[in-house]
């Protein structure tokens, strides 16, 4: 009975983890990630927190010393929206086993489509052929990603279906791609068009991405930003790998471009020196993902690879311990996980699942509460260990939270563990 019962839960989130759509989504954030990483960096040695220092650098360089810092982050965090719409119809397609390069460069198009095409200042006269940045970035992902799939989607079916223009076969494979291309093009942009025009009526002079904005991705970002929303991230990430799948996949793929959206309203706060939660700021970003929810890993475990070192009697989890040391520093557990078999282990899973949750809580509270300050700063890989990431984040107080959680880990699931290890024990000695 409990096997058809846990088979109807896997069986459903396999179909979803497995949609083209998802994967494309997934895959197509994963291409922004030197932007945002390195260009965050750009932007913190443009927004160094101290006076002395900079007017130090100021009387060397001039006042203006930071500009060409901005500038690296202008062309690099700041446009990761019209990047993901291009890398997510060209992950579509080439998922779908259909020449990619056309899909993203058609998404691009469709997305510069559905934009305005002149700029009006605060005050004065629309400027005709000029465009303002704000929706390249964390502004315009969520409509972008929209337009990534759905063009994707389109040019991955004519292609499919051969609904193309059929080139002679001596005609070099290079130009011929190109002319097949042409009929989802013209559908794709007659669409496009369509959405242009009824997206200005509905609006009154505004845009589908600004529609987006304001009914889809604002709602999100403060769902997803909301301490609720930190819980659930945290919950659904341990609950899936207990299933055996791979819950930091698949929920990164959902809330990655929300998370960053986040992360880029507060990265604009701190360059206009209001960074604080009285402003807007948001508390849940990557960074809370990365750096909090996920050292040593999905669910936490550095609690468990402690136990197996200092109190392991068994022989099968001394050996698992050593093993799982090293990629425990770099925030990878999958030896923990399938080989203590946290998976479908009951005796696991109120651990593996509560730990996420409770730190969750205590960064959320951190932040809430003025302890931390809402993260701006570089964006890490999630596999920066420990400590290092936290001083990087968030200065000592990010170590020391996570000093705090990495304590949590050790004392929620060495009891688990002590059952676990002497099951382990009983079969080692019974052999």
């Amino acid at each position: 009975m409990g096997k058809i019962d846990t088979q109807k839960i896997i069986n459903p989130i396999m179909k979803f983890v497995n949609m083209r759509g998802i994967i494309a989504l997934k895959d197509g954030m994963l291409a922004i990630l030197p932007l945002t990483v390195v260009g965050s960096i750009f932007l913190i040695l443009g927004q160094i927190p101290f006076e002395g220092f900079n007017s130090f650098v100021a009387s060397i360089f001039g006042d203006n010393w930071t500009e060409p810092f901005m500038q690296v982050y202008a062309g690099t965090f700041a446009i990761m929206g019209l990047i993901s719409c291009f890398s997510i119809g060209y992950s579509y397609a080439k998922n779908s086993n259909v020449e990619p390069l056309p899909a993203g460069v058609l998404s691009l198009s469709a997305f510069f489509i559905t934009l305005r095409s002149s700029y009006i200042p605060e005050s004065g006269e629309p400027i005709n052929d000029a465009m303002t940045k704000v929706w390249f970035g964390g502004q315009g992902i969520i409509g972008a990603i929209i337009i990534g799939l759905v063009v994707g989607a389109i040019y991955t079916t004519f292609i499919q279906r051969k609904i193309v223009i059929k080139m002679p076969s001596q005609v070099p494979q290079a130009i011929a791609k190109q002319f097949e291309a042409m009929t989802p093009a013209f559908i794709i942009f007659l669409l496009s068009m369509v959405v242009y025009i009824v997206s200005k009526m509905i609006t009154n002079g505004g845009t589908f991405i600004e529609l987006i904005y304001k009914i889809i991705q604002v709602p999100l970002q403060g769902l997803t930003g909301s301490l609720p929303g930190a819980i659930g991230i945290a919950f659904f990430i341990s609950f899936l790998w207990w299933f055996g799948v791979h819950g930091q996949s698949v929920v990164n793929g959902i809330v990655t471009a929300l998370l960053l959206s986040n992360l880029d309203a507060n990265k604009a706060l701190l360059a206009a020196g209001k960074l604080s939660l009285d402003n807007g700021a948001h508390i849940v970003t990557q960074q809370f993902l990365d750096s909090f929810l996920l050292i040593s890993g999905s669910g936490i475990t550095f609690g468990l690879v402690v136990a197996m070192l200092l109190a392991a009697k068994s022989q099968q989890y001394k050996a698992l311990g050593k093993v799982a040391l090293f990629p425990a520093i770099f925030n990878v557990n999958e030896p923990v996980i399938f080989g203590f078999l946290v998976v479908m282990n009951p005796l696991m899973f109120l651990p593996f699942v509560l730990v996420p949750v409770l730190s969750a809580v205590i960064v959320y509270v951190s932040i809430a509460t003025g302890f931390m300050t809402p993260f701006a700063g570089v964006t890490l890989p999630w596999s920066t260990p420990a400590i290092i990431s936290g001083l990087m984040v968030a200065g000592w107080k990010g170590a020391f939270i996570q000093i705090i959680i990495l304590t949590l880990s050790t004392v929620l699931y060495y009891p688990f563990f002590r059952i676990q290890d002497n099951i382990a024990l009983k079969n080692e000695t019974n052999n």
